[in-house]
């Protein structure tokens, strides 16, 4: 009679969960929009009319003045004109005008209704951006030659480095370069500066003088080995495969554990579904690396790779640690290749992409960020090749879990780093609901956050206008690819929301809850937005089953609720995200565009 009730009861939920979502759209059905994609520098920016506005004692919008070659002044609007509407929408005031502005990008046409006089006037102008910054290149773009004084002459070719784009292209040392990429050289400058906002591999048109004539060359410009500015630029990482070798380190004074072979790590890493008891020194473990990364992408990136056995260096461990210099640091990473190539043979690490360092030991006491014991991903340049790396510990008397090594790889497919960082004060990062910000313990690491999925390719949201009005559903992104909604909140994608509802499931299975987890991106910075409301950087950490929507906090997310929906961006798009509610069956519901009272 129980079971039967329970049945019946379950029965019951089910029917009346079907028919509240009659009429619900899927990822499949919603209507979608298209991203109003831009190169220029200033996308994310509103569009700039330029005039000033004052209502008069009838409450009338006057213009009052217009900026001097602004586009309200190419379209004809004069100091006097009664503003009545712009885009057919009526205006009372000047924040109803910067509303309507604020959710517009530069190039967007914009028609004003003016009264002037007696005539009832329709101007149309083309919108401009409020400003134009300059931006730098992510990695130093060069051509390959050192210059003299830069004079209003131009810039005097004082040498040139072989095999370089300069050299490439025809330019010769006494050349006189006067124009690069249309920008003029003049005293003050540099060629490196206007060289700034390039990227290696643009072609750029160089105008020198060469005996008095002018002559014109395309340099297709190439990377600064020698830049020391920063990270390395991102490359994701498309491809359905990556080869991973696997090698070990020890040293004099410290030896891996016995206990735990390689033919253990080769396990730990390269396993499929056979990894799921307990490791070498007894720990549970929940699927190898390869596992991991099979299921977060949906079988379409594979690990493969192998373990090599291990080696031992020639100097103590703490003579390679950060007290070291750099060149000593360096010697760990070469010394372990030669010392395998020689072992193993030149052709060990043939058709490998790229390699892990397992250093023998726990991890080193007292290391600082940016150190070699640091758990970190880098490149090391060995007999002429670049080679990507991660490092990590081998964990002492306990195996290590495989959770820092998946974070470590996800660096090696080119996603950054989402946690707090120390250095960055007020940083929030993204807790435990990214494994590029803070893992979940005990070698379950949980799964990438939607953008860093959608950066690889691995899961295609559905574009969403948040101005169209239509109820939605949505299926837990485990095991999908689709299972995820992108809501612009500016039209030219500079700022958006993505919407994933994620479960305790698989390697998700230690989230601390489940529901919709709402991501705002702007560029590449990806904030969580917590359902509790707690704002900074305890808000991913605390309240931890008030994250996901819908909670006790809230069951909606618009303008008006905390957090809010407006754009950090200056005016965007309304997005109102209502009705939130979870189902028996797992998935979340949500009502997109109905603003409730």
């Amino acid at each position: 009679m129980k079971t039967a009730l329970c049945l019946l009861l379950v029965s019951g939920a089910l029917a009346v969960w079907a028919a509240d979502l009659a009429g619900y759209r899927t990822v499949t059905t919603a209507s979608t929009a298209t991203i109003s994609r831009t190169n220029s520098p200033v996308a994310g920016q509103s569009g700039f009319l330029g005039i000033h506005v004052a209502p008069d004692a009838r409450g009338r919008l006057i213009v009052s003045e217009v900026a001097e070659n602004s586009p309200a002044a190419r379209a004809d609007a004069r100091a006097g004109d009664i503003l009545l509407k712009l885009d057919q929408q009526p205006l009372t005031s000047a924040d109803a005008l910067r509303e309507v502005l604020q959710r517009k990008a530069p190039g967007d046409f914009a028609r004003l209704a003016v009264q002037r006089g007696r005539k009832s006037l329709d101007l149309l102008a083309t919108l401009a951006a409020t400003s134009r910054p300059r931006k730098i290149g992510a990695q130093r773009a060069v051509m390959g030659i050192r210059t003299g004084e830069v004079t209003d002459e131009g810039a005097p070719v004082s040498s040139i480095t072989s095999g370089m784009p300069a050299d490439k292209a025809g330019l010769k040392t006494g050349d006189m370069i006067v124009k690069v990429a249309a920008a003029t050289v003049a005293a003050g400058q540099s060629v490196s500066d206007l060289l700034a906002d390039k990227s290696p591999g643009e072609t750029v048109t160089v105008v020198i003088r060469r005996k008095g004539e002018a002559q014109e060359f395309q340099v297709t410009l190439a990377a600064d080995s020698s830049s020391t500015t920063g990270e390395e630029p991102r490359v994701l990482w498309k491809k359905p495969g990556y080869k991973l070798a696997i090698i070990g380190v020890e040293f004099p004074d410290t030896r891996h554990n016995s206990a735990v072979s390689m033919g253990e790590w080769e396990q730990a890493m390269f396993s499929t579904g056979t990894y799921t008891k307990t490791n070498a020194t007894g720990q549970t473990v929940y699927g190898s690396l390869r596992d991991y990364y099979l299921e977060q992408s949906c079988g379409q990136l594979r690990v493969e790779g192998r373990a090599f056995d291990w080696l031992e260096l020639g100097r103590k461990r703490g003579d390679y640690s950060q007290a070291a210099s750099t060149t000593a640091k360096t010697a760990f990473l070469t010394e372990a290749l030669d010392a395998l190539l020689k072992r193993d043979g030149a052709d060990a690490l043939k058709d490998f992409d790229g390699v892990a360092f397992i250093y023998a030991g726990d991890r080193y006491p007292n290391v600082n960020r940016g150190s070699l014991f640091w758990p970190h991903r880098g490149s090391v340049t060995h007999k002429g090749r670049r080679w990507p790396y991660f490092i990590c510990a081998e964990g002492g008397r306990r195996m290590g879990n495989i959770s820092v090594y998946c974070h470590e790889f996800g660096h090696m497919i080119g996603m950054p780093d989402f946690y707090a960082r120390p250095e960055n004060p007020g940083s929030e990062g993204l807790g435990n609901w990214c494994a590029m910000s803070n893992q979940t313990p005990y070698g379950r690491p949980q799964h990438f956050g939607a953008w860093c999925k959608e950066q690889l390719g691995w899961l295609k949201p559905a574009v969403l206008d948040p101005t169209v009005k239509q109820k939605l559903v949505l299926a837990p992104v485990e095991g999908s690819t689709n299972e995820c909604f992108k809501v612009l909140i500016r039209p030219d994608g500079s700022e958006y929301l993505l919407l994933e509802n994620r479960r305790k499931t698989g390697f998700d299975g230690s989230l601390p809850d489940e529901g919709l987890l709402i991501w705002r991106v702007i560029g590449n910075r990806v904030i969580l937005e917590e359902s509790h409301g707690v704002d900074g950087p305890s808000g991913p950490r605390i309240f931890l089953t008030d994250v996901p929507y819908p909670s006790a906090a809230n069951d909606a997310y618009t303008p008006f609720t905390t957090p809010s929906s407006r754009s950090l961006l200056g005016g965007g798009l309304p997005v109102h995200l209502t009705n939130i509610r979870q189902h028996p069956d797992g998935r979340v519901s949500f009502h997109l565009g109905y603003e409730y009272q």
